[in-house]
């Protein structure tokens, strides 16, 4: 064998993974054959940001003016995007310096399994391992609409190669995507954006607090909201604009025209495992997507899957985990990956984020359950920093206290989540939330609040029914 682990992909899941097996003393290679970080060091997570990070000080300038302080700015957008390309280039020449430091061999290619210990790397040469893991990411899908190619409609990467702002924008989708491009494009200087989403509110598959928090947020912005809607065809017009027609999700009810300059598609992603020969070496898929037990193993005993090829989780942090536990498991651990224990964020302006169970599915699982919120209003640190919306919603177990889940919306939510991410992996309680001292002031207070809230015990906030 030539090594001892070989690794198809080189984003979150596949240098990670590759790092660890390195660490517990396995010859190690990654394949890749475009850049080192995938999809979210180079047409996700770091460039979109990077691109949030400067309509930060742009959506606060109102808050700033309220203080005292009159900021004027003007937008070049070229040097934005250039910075945004150092930020993204600086980064994956880290990951080959990390691989490099672990003596992790990078190999320039596409993979094909010839058999399960045996890849053939663009048609020139062929490497052999004991393990072999696929973490070769996923893709953008665009829906079967008619007109999808059209000029002017883009895929979720659209936004990364944008040389000027357009004057409107349809976005196709309101999860994560879509509401951060939203938040993008406003912010930028576009007049008219609009978010058609299929479901009846925004972030369908979060906590329905969160989907109302950032619906307020995007009506706030300027940005207009088409929701319980589907896109059914696109169409040119003359000059530079474009039409989506759309139609309500259910009924019989007429749809509707909307006219704009560009459409960014933002509905869902592909596997990218056409052409690995996964099939002919006995891996099974599902519509492209790697069957795999927690564990991150395949139906073939030394193949396994971790990252968004195998659907459990697109998210890079998941990827991060699942490929150091599949290497762990190449080399004897018996480790499982535990899909409650990943964060949802959305890095709107406030962000939100949710971790573990909602109520919803903690009731669906047949759990009596006890939860509370503590508004942000009622935070001294977010008055201090101008940003008194959003809350934090803690989800326990009736019986014995237990925190189940957690949702946050308002500033420092993707900070303070890994707060809950890491008591929910330890099994904590809302007493032993309460016994714990946070700094004041700070928002992570916020977080003891919270757990007092949950007996209606929340010392900064008004009593119900009191004067």
């Amino acid at each position: 064998m030539d090594y001892d682990i070989c690794i198809i992909g080189g984003g979150p899941a596949g240098y990670l993974a590759g790092i660890r097996a390195a660490q517990l003393g396995a010859k190690t290679a990654v394949i890749e054959m475009d850049q080192l970080g995938g999809v979210c060091t180079n047409r996700g997570c770091i460039p979109t940001k990077s691109l949030l990070e400067v309509a930060s000080p742009i959506l606060s300038s109102e808050k700033w003016m309220d203080m005292g302080l009159d900021i004027k700015y003007k937008l070049d957008l070229k040097s934005v995007m250039t910075r945004m390309n150092d930020v993204v280039g600086y980064i994956r020449a880290g990951i080959q310096a990390l691989l490099d430091s672990n003596k992790v061999d990078v190999i320039k290619g596409r993979a094909q399994f010839i058999d399960r210990y045996t890849l053939k790397i663009d048609e020139r040469r062929t490497v052999s391992a004991k393990f072999v893991l696929v973490a070769s990411g996923s893709s953008p899908s665009l829906p079967g609409i008619e007109g999808i190619h059209s000029d002017g409609v883009f895929s979720s990467d659209g936004i990364f190669t944008m040389k000027s702002i357009p004057e409107s924008a349809v976005i196709i989708g309101g999860g994560a995507i879509g509401i951060e491009y939203a938040t993008i494009l406003k912010s930028f200087g576009a007049k008219k954006v609009v978010i058609v989403e299929f479901m009846d509110r925004l972030l369908p598959f979060m906590d329905p607090g969160i989907g109302l928090f950032e619906k307020e947020l995007m009506e706030k912005l300027g940005v207009e909201l088409v929701l319980s809607h589907k896109a059914t065809r696109i169409s040119s017009s003359s000059g530079k604009s474009i039409t989506l027609e759309i139609q309500p999700s259910s009924g019989n009810a007429a749809g509707r025209s909307i006219g704009a300059d560009r459409i960014f598609v933002a509905t869902g992603r592909k596997p990218n495992t056409a052409g690995l020969g996964l099939e002919a070496v006995g891996v099974s898929t599902s519509k492209g997507w790697v069957n795999v037990n927690m564990a991150m193993r395949s139906s073939v005993d030394n193949i396994y899957a971790a990252g968004d090829v195998n659907g459990i989780k697109l998210l890079a942090h998941a990827a991060f985990h699942q490929g150091m536990i599949a290497v762990e498991n190449m080399l004897g651990a018996q480790k499982i990956f535990e899909p409650l224990l990943v964060p949802s964020v959305v890095y709107s302006r406030p962000p939100v984020a949710q971790v573990g169970m909602d109520e919803r599915s903690a009731q669906e699982a047949g759990i009596e359950i006890k939860s509370g919120v503590f508004e942000l209003a009622n935070s001294p640190m977010a008055l201090v920093h101008g940003e008194p919306v959003g809350f934090i919603k803690i989800v326990s177990d009736k019986k014995y206290g237990r925190v189940l889940g957690a949702s946050l919306a308002g500033e420092s939510a993707y900070e303070l989540v890994s707060l809950f991410t890491s008591g929910i992996a330890g099994e904590i309680t809302v007493d032993e939330l309460r016994k714990a001292v946070f700094a004041h002031p700070s928002f992570s207070e916020a977080v003891a609040e919270a757990a007092w809230a949950v007996d209606g015990l929340a010392q900064h906030a008004m009593k119900k029914g009191g004067s």
